[in-house]
């Protein structure tokens, strides 16, 4: 995949892997990232500076906070140069989740797609954890895009497989018996990887869109 300037701008290549419009702020990702990449903090910087950059502001708690902290991390002095605002912008949406203002219902808003972690089951390694997704919307989404990740940036992102509203889905980290690679059985979503994810003591589970946003959040034990 190439990723092209917007028409008729000049275009400043930042040093974190960003190309940057003039005047716009038009954030544009040059390298193609790997799923297993998903959730590393240039993948947070890309998904932040993507919706600061349609109106010079950030949707209020359509982000975490530790992606946040995470975009902020690698703000350079090209980045807050060309991207004038967002180090401003990203520093007033973590004080809004420090005084309490993003609250669930906010979250949920934020979010779009009503989507619900409602179960983890962490042990037994990679053939039998599992994360449990349930659509709580009113209509089907396609999980194209939309990753599960960790605190310790282990991450799963879904190929084209849809969620019935209503429905659920288990997503089992492995791979299904005679097969090697991600693929959806039933209600069942494999993602065929080899190693396991959660941790059997305890983790925090993430669920973001294809914009990079949480959609739910789930701690265990």
């Amino acid at each position: 995949m190439r990723v092209r300037p917007c028409p008729g701008e000049a275009v400043i290549l930042g040093r974190v892997g960003f190309r940057i419009k003039l005047a716009s702020v038009c954030v544009l990702l040059v390298a193609v990232l790997a799923p297993t990449a998903a959730g590393s903090p240039q993948a947070d910087l890309t998904a932040v500076a993507r919706d600061y950059g349609a109106d010079r502001k950030i949707t209020p708690c359509r982000f975490t906070a530790a992606q946040l902290a995470s975009a902020a991390s690698l703000i350079t002095g090209d980045v807050a140069t060309y991207a004038a605002g967002l180090d401003r912008a990203i520093a007033a949406e973590l004080r809004r989740w420090k005084d309490g203002g993003c609250t669930a219902r906010r979250v949920a808003t934020a979010a779009g797609a009503n989507l619900r972690i409602v179960k983890v089951q962490p042990k037994g390694g990679a053939r039998r954890e599992s994360v449990t997704i349930r659509n709580r919307g009113r209509t089907t989404v396609n999980l194209r895009g939309y990753a599960l990740r960790d605190a310790a940036d282990h991450t799963l992102r879904f190929r084209s497989t849809k969620l019935k509203a209503g429905r659920s889905l288990r997503v089992i980290t492995g791979c299904r018996k005679g097969t090697k690679r991600a693929v959806r059985r039933g209600t069942r979503y494999y993602g065929c990887r080899s190693k396991q994810f959660w941790d059997d003591a305890g983790d925090t589970v993430e669920l973001l869109g294809p914009g990079g946003g949480l959609l739910s959040v789930k701690t265990y034990p």
